[in-house]
């Protein structure tokens, strides 16, 4: 994605690839686009800010380019361990804190955390590895080995709580782009066919994607898929399904559903990433929305019923999952469509 001087050259409704599904392969340009991530930035920094205590030991896990370290030593913070996996993302977190003037109080700790110990129990654990879905990117897994191995007696999570929703909604135009098989990073059809053919999937509808979908657009109440509370002791199940039913509100065509987190990061400062406002800026840059389409698209109508059943299913390593959306829309207590899709192999 590019941008301008006057903020990010992208649209709504515009199909991004997964940037969730390769993580470890996010390059500088991605840590730039969240570092420019208003939403993402001011809700974290106010939070790291209020959280941290002067004299306070604090892990910034998935440190990336060092932003919330560098925050955190601001606030006061005695020592930083920051944990990150990309070597020379390390390399960057460091120089930037050193620069700020913080460098003797700062830890770079290169590797996966699952792999790392800490010479000390920290008061504060801060990360920001949700991904749009909230688990997507494992952070669940993550962030309890992370409270049972480094975080000290009545220390703190940042975030504290991620609630993950699901609406229905109307996408005209993110649909089509799916079914041509061009999102704006896909490389083209053609070579877009061939990730697909690389992950296994069945056809473009069996992924989900980056897109900001608009408020106007939700055909119903969202509802909530899941919650995360961080500050719990119990390590939440990898695989879980719930099944949702959504009372469609206005007229319209069912496209998939739109997939989006609200984060409670510290005692006053909460993030939701629902938001559609792309010159306001108050939509994320980084995160956007999640998508999951369905292949054929359905008429709904005012009092219609769309019954859903979401899947997740945990998989071998730290970052991987598949997902699972089927379902059916009702009208006048009729069945008038079926869907089913995955994103597993």
């Amino acid at each position: 994605m590019t941008t301008t001087a006057d903020g990010p050259a992208y649209t709504a409704e515009q199909v991004w690839l997964p940037a969730a599904e390769r993580l470890t392969d996010w390059d500088f340009a991605f840590h730039d686009l969240m570092l420019g991530d208003d939403l993402r930035m001011e809700a974290f920094r106010a939070a790291v800010l209020e959280a941290v205590r002067p004299g306070a030991t604090v892990l910034d896990l998935g440190t990336g380019t060092g932003i919330l370290a560098q925050w955190a030593l601001e606030a006061g913070a005695r020592r930083v361990y920051g944990i990150e996996l990309n070597a020379d993302v390390l390399r960057t977190a460091r120089d930037r804190v050193a620069a700020a003037g913080h460098g003797d109080r700062f830890v770079p700790v290169h590797g996966l955390s699952f792999d790392v110990d800490l010479p000390e129990r920290v008061d504060v654990v801060i990360s920001e590895i949700m991904g749009n879905l909230a688990d997507n990117e494992g952070f669940a897994a993550i962030l309890a080995d992370a409270r049972r191995r480094f975080l000290a007696p009545g220390g703190a999570m940042l975030p504290r709580r991620v609630e993950s929703y699901l609406v229905p909604v109307t996408a005209a135009r993110a649909h089509a782009q799916v079914r041509a098989g061009t999102p704006q990073d896909g490389g083209g059809a053609g070579r877009f066919a061939e990730l697909l053919r690389e992950r296994g999937a069945r056809g473009p509808f069996d992924l989900y994607y980056d897109v900001v979908l608009p408020l106007d657009g939700h055909l119903a109440a969202p509802r909530i898929v899941r919650i995360f509370d961080l500050e719990q002791e119990e390590e939440p199940p990898a695989t879980y399904e719930v099944p949702l039913v959504f009372t469609v509100h206005r007229d319209g065509v069912l496209s998939g559903f739109k997939g989006y987190f609200v984060a409670t990061l510290s005692d006053t400062v909460a993030l939701d990433i629902s938001g559609d406002g792309i010159a306001e800026r108050t939509a994320s840059d980084s995160w956007k929305h999640c998508f999951l389409p369905i292949e054929e698209q359905v008429p709904v109508r005012r009092g219609d019923r769309v019954v859903l059943t979401f899947r997740r299913d945990g998989t071998d390593g730290p970052f991987g999952q598949s997902y699972r959306w089927e379902g059916r829309v009702l009208s006048a207590g009729k069945e008038v469509a079926r869907f089913a899709h995955s994103t597993a192999a």
